[in-house]
């Protein structure tokens, strides 16, 4: 892509994710789960079963806004809870067949985007990773800072 006015780099970011975004969606708009939804199923399939709060963690988001996939999955049958014998009030998730079955359909319509993006990316995998990760933990750190922030203002 040609370099075009210099905007922030959050800019860049914002308009990189909405291009990902479309090209997942298009993949995907004719399998049962959406992209978001197949990104969290996705670590229940690769990781294993997990808390609600572990899977919020590794999926980058709030635990508020991941107790509405949760419940989603509970209520397909995509996913069963399972109690954590270390403490009983907790509960890891597990996806069921039906799960996985829904799993594997969306993986086949993620595979071709995942595919037709790796095969247009212009740098190593593991280099863009790495910057991933990089970028994600600045985002992470960032936003601490300012609630913590407004935290302090608001006091």
């Amino acid at each position: 892509m040609p370099p075009g006015p210099r905007l922030s780099l959050l800019f860049e970011w914002f308009a990189a994710d909405q291009r990902i975004r479309t090209l997942v969606e298009r993949a995907m708009a004719d399998v049962a789960l959406r992209p978001d939804e197949y990104a969290v199923y996705s670590v229940l399939f690769d990781e294993g079963s997990k808390t609600p709060t572990d899977l919020a963690r590794r999926a980058g988001m709030p635990p508020t806004t991941m107790s509405h996939y949760v419940r989603a999955m509970l209520q397909r049958g995509h996913a069963v809870r399972e109690t954590v014998p270390t403490d009983r009030r907790s509960y890891r998730l597990r996806l069921t067949s039906e799960g996985l079955a829904a799993h594997a359909a969306a993986s086949r319509a993620f595979r071709e985007a995942h595919d037709r993006f790796i095969d247009a990316l212009e740098i190593d995998q593991d280099e863009a990773r790495i910057t991933l990760r990089a970028v994600a933990a600045a985002a992470a750190v960032a936003g601490s800072k300012l609630n913590a922030d407004s935290m302090e203002a608001a006091g």
